[in-house]
């Protein structure tokens, strides 16, 4: 009588892959651009390789091929979706409350740049832009935008054209100082204290209001 064969084992996965998300369905551009800016806004840009994000994603590089042409034309969309994604929604979201306040408007695009995680991008993204022109480009076009948010609320609060404009860029720049502490708690009371000591004395600020 023949001895029965045991049954193979399977054989175990690696952990990169035993701990990959299940994908359903065909993943989209967006999809691929979106991993690679989570990997962007916590690893940096040392992180962003083809390797890692298929493992990220659990699946081919045949899918990544299927939307981009290349690695190079990955990056140049990953640059703009900072821009596009990210920077123009906090503004977006920003200035739709119900509050009139210009304050109150620089108040909501700090929450929102917090509760998002765009100081954490922006810093990565900052960095990126020291060897990467598309990066560089996106960055100076996101913070043309925001720019010209501040600027407008000191404008609202009756500041002159050229005093709203260095209130702006005082206030931007600090904010994205890579001296600051990293937690969020840090940041918030740090941009509340700045923003404190550059409305004061504005002209059309009412009475009360902090």
């Amino acid at each position: 009588m023949t001895a029965r064969r045991p049954k193979p084992q399977p054989v175990p996965k690696s952990a990169a892959v035993r701990d990959a998300p299940v994908r359903e369905g065909r993943l989209s551009a967006q999809d691929w651009i979106e991993a690679g800016q989570e990997l962007l806004r916590t690893q940096g840009i040392s992180a962003i390789k083809l390797a890692t994000l298929t493992r990220r994603l659990a699946v081919s590089t045949g899918s990544f091929y299927h939307h981009f042409d290349d690695f190079e034309s990955y990056l140049g969309a990953l640059a703009e979706h900072y821009r596009i994604d990210w920077v123009m929604r906090d503004l977006d979201n920003a200035a739709r409350g119900t509050d009139p306040d210009p304050v109150a408007r620089l108040q909501r695009l700090a929450r929102e740049s917090l509760r998002a995680g765009t100081f954490e991008l922006d810093h990565a993204m900052r960095v990126w832009a020291t060897m990467d022109a598309r990066a560089r480009a996106s960055l100076q076009r996101a913070e043309t935008l925001v720019l010209e948010f501040i600027t407008q609320a000191f404008l609202d609060l009756g500041f002159e054209h050229a005093e709203a404009s260095l209130r702006a860029r005082v206030l931007l720049s600090a904010n994205v100082s890579p001296l600051l502490a990293q937690d969020a708690k840090s940041r918030g009371d740090f941009f509340r204290g700045c923003l404190r000591l550059l409305v004061a004395g504005a002209p059309h600020r009412s009475p009360g209001r902090r």
